[in-house]
């Protein structure tokens, strides 16, 4: 896999399990994704931060950057698409030529094409996710 590509797949992960953890302390709950069933409001701030559910997922505001995700099946956070991984690495100078050149589209095919990346067999999945982590 592209080394710029899989650090940028990290980051994203890194901040999602970052997103999750501030909600989990501040909620006092263990999935997020359950906000509806907590009796969570779909929207608000946590500090500094901002968070919005939306649909299957949530878009996490920290005060320097965001990272919007979708939950996969079985409460999964990991799961990317090549959208979702564009609209955070853009924020980012190491990787903005990157995606402004589109080279991220090739990696991120040739990636599904050799197996690193593979998609998710789940019903309302359509998420991607790094091979070694199925």
């Amino acid at each position: 896999m592209n080394p710029i590509l899989l650090n940028l797949i990290e980051s994203f992960h890194e901040k999602v399990s970052e997103a999750e953890e501030i909600m989990k302390k501040e909620f006092n709950i263990d999935e997020p994704r359950l906000f509806r069933k907590q009796d969570i409001p779909r929207w608000g701030h946590i500090g500094k931060n901002k968070y919005s559910f939306h649909g299957i997922g949530c878009r996490f505001k920290f005060e320097k950057a965001f990272v919007d995700y979708d939950y996969g099946e079985h409460g999964r956070n990991d799961g990317f698409d090549l959208w979702r991984l564009s609209d955070y690495g853009r924020q980012f100078e190491q990787f903005k030529e990157y995606i402004k050149t589109d080279e991220i589209k090739s990696d991120f095919q040739t990636s599904i094409d050799v197996g690193e990346i593979v998609r998710s067999g789940g019903k309302y999945d359509n998420l991607y996710y790094l091979s070694k982590s199925i």
